[in-house]
């Protein structure tokens, strides 16, 4: 119960940092559209780079902030470690190389499946942009 409480509770925290930081972009993203639409029209390639850019930094904040868990609860040698071992996990490659002691094993299962949900979410948001951008009625 210990070690759901714990991935429960930083999958809160990522979902929290996501939400905070796409509903900013598109926030900015509408004002864009409504303020300057010949200029999202004229650089939509630019947008998109820019779209992309701007949802991979609270992906970092997310693998960081579970790397900071695993170097908090001391169960990884180094923060380099955690750090790798945060990025592969919440990416969900997985090369194993570096695991983590028996009893926060089960931990890193929701550091997956936190990658998993926010990168299919980035992904609908890039999506939901690049059709904005490309499939504009009228354009």
């Amino acid at each position: 119960m210990f070690h759901f409480l714990f991935g429960s509770s930083l999958i809160a925290a990522t979902v929290a940092i996501q939400a905070a930081c796409m509903s900013a972009g598109l926030n900015v993203f509408r004002r864009l559209e409504e303020t300057s639409p010949a200029f999202l029209s004229k650089r939509p390639t630019t947008i998109t780079v820019i779209w992309v850019i701007y949802l991979m930094m609270p992906i970092m904040i997310d693998v960081c902030l579970w790397a900071v868990f695993y170097s908090v609860i001391e169960a990884l040698p180094s923060f380099e470690d955690a750090m790798y071992f945060s990025t592969v996990t919440f990416t969900t490659v997985g090369y194993g190389d570096i695991v983590l002691a028996k009893e926060w094993r089960q931990v890193a299962t929701f550091e997956a499946v936190n990658g998993w949900i926010i990168f299919g979410w980035a992904t609908a948001l890039m999506m939901a942009v690049i059709q904005r951008l490309y499939f504009r009625s009228g354009t």
